[in-house]
């Protein structure tokens, strides 16, 4: 299913962008410069493992102010969907769709990476990615996250061992809820709670037999 873009959501962020564990802030990056691509995939990566939400373009990430005068001549050329999907499938272990939504501020378009949810295995990073002086920007194998942990500040970081009881849980929630939306789907909820009962029932006689032994 597409990623859908909420325009009202984009424009809100846009308005009053505020940094959480769902929304990264960034100044304004070139996507066609391996620094560039690297913060837009780590990014990516570390909503995505949080469970979705958006990076913003185009902001100080301390004053939450527009980064005035260092904005690309064309915005939706520079972050043009078919290119910014291209860098986060290039990185990604598990691939997922995003989307671009652009939102005004004083004059000037600010891009909106969006991020969906649903989870279910942690994405890693599928390759290393260097710049021009083959400094590793993005490792391969490591898991991005938005997290605490790091600094004691909100940041994207490679995940520590106590990021991984969130991050398992969420892929935890999300598969939980799939089985949900498939027996409600094909059973109805009705069924489903028939289907509960004969469980336990059945788990009832195992534990019978098994006692009778």
């Amino acid at each position: 299913m597409p990623v859908t873009v909420d325009q009202t959501r984009i424009d809100d962020l846009v308005t009053r962008p505020t940094e959480s564990l769902n929304v990264e802030i960034r100044r304004w990056i070139n996507p066609d410069e391996a620094e560039g691509a690297a913060k837009i995939a780590r990014a990516a990566l570390a909503i995505r493992n949080r469970n979705g939400g958006f990076l913003i373009i185009g902001f100080d990430d301390e004053t939450l102010q527009p980064d005035a005068g260092n904005e690309p001549g064309d915005v939706r050329a520079a972050f043009h969907i078919d290119k910014i999907q291209g860098i986060v499938s290039r990185c990604a272990s598990e691939l997922f769709e995003i989307a671009v939504g652009f939102g005004e501020r004083d004059g000037v378009e600010h891009p909106v990476i969006v991020v969906p949810d649903g989870v279910r295995v942690p994405v890693a990073a599928k390759a290393d990615l260097m710049n021009a002086s083959r400094k590793t920007l993005i490792r391969l194998g490591d898991v991005y996250f938005r997290t605490l942990a790091s600094n004691g500040t909100v940041s994207t970081a490679a995940a520590r061992p106590s990021d991984w009881r969130d991050i398992m849980e969420i892929c935890f929630d999300n598969r939980e809820a799939d089985i949900g939306r498939f027996l409600r789907r094909h059973l109805g909820d009705r069924d489903i709670g028939a289907c509960t009962v004969l469980d336990v029932d059945r788990a009832k006689t195992t534990t019978y037999a098994a006692g009778s032994r």
